[in-house]
């Protein structure tokens, strides 16, 4: 598995949150040490807001990460920035076997997820990192519960979302890519790719509110919760 390139994608312009201080450092910083760290990782692409390329490089030229080897500004669309990495990537290496996509707000992915996350790839093609719900979902309409959802059949999908590298690619140039979608996983499953899920954690959280800050931050200081 060596070659494989992980995409961070930090362009959450509207809250900044990889940007948001956790403990004294940058949410972001956090995520990049583990993809850093790793040795299923060589090449790290960095996509980040156009307000933030400047803060982004000086990040970078500070912590000294050898795998940064790109850093680009992304767009208002989560999948148009991750073309954009795509892109970079690819004129990179081109012949990149693996590329893991994850969010730069979720600083608590550990080496095993991206491990695991990899070696389900490899067996599957297109693969997320996943939960099981563990509340009773039930769907409302003005304000009235009017549906009881199956919680074993539910997961909350998390990141790594790990995808062979040129199907992915191909992926996000295809005529699927023309409309709206949540994620890749998202995008493969309107071509008809069957994608397949792998453990996640319940502690790989997206820093998206300022109660995630707070659980964040009392995890990094090891409090009981």
């Amino acid at each position: 598995m060596r070659g494989s390139a992980a995409i961070i994608v930090a362009t959450e312009a509207s809250h900044d949150k990889p940007w948001t201080q956790l403990a004294g450092r940058v949410t972001l910083a956090r995520t990049i040490d583990v993809f850093q760290a790793s040795p299923c990782i060589e090449i790290i692409i960095l996509v980040t807001s156009a307000e933030h390329i400047a803060e982004a490089y000086m990040l970078c030229g500070h912590e000294h990460w050898h795998k940064v080897v790109a850093v680009v500004a992304g767009s208002t669309r989560r999948q148009d920035s991750v073309r954009v990495g795509l892109d970079a990537l690819a004129h990179v290496n081109p012949v990149c076997p693996w590329v893991m996509v994850h969010d730069g707000a979720r600083p608590f992915v550990t080496a095993t997820l991206l491990e695991e996350g990899l070696k389900a790839a490899v067996a599957h093609l297109a693969v997320s990192a996943a939960v099981p719900v563990k509340d009773t979902i039930k769907e409302v309409q003005k304000g009235h519960i009017c549906a009881t959802f199956d919680r074993s059949q539910l997961w909350t999908l998390q990141t790594p979302q790990v995808f062979s590298f040129p199907l992915l690619h191909q992926a996000h140039y295809s005529c699927f890519a023309q409309q709206d979608v949540a994620d890749d996983v998202t995008l493969l499953r309107r071509m008809g790719q069957r994608v397949t899920l792998y453990s996640g954690s319940y502690t790989n959280i997206k820093i998206t509110t300022q109660q995630d800050v707070l659980l964040a931050e009392a995890l990094i200081e090891g409090y009981t919760l």
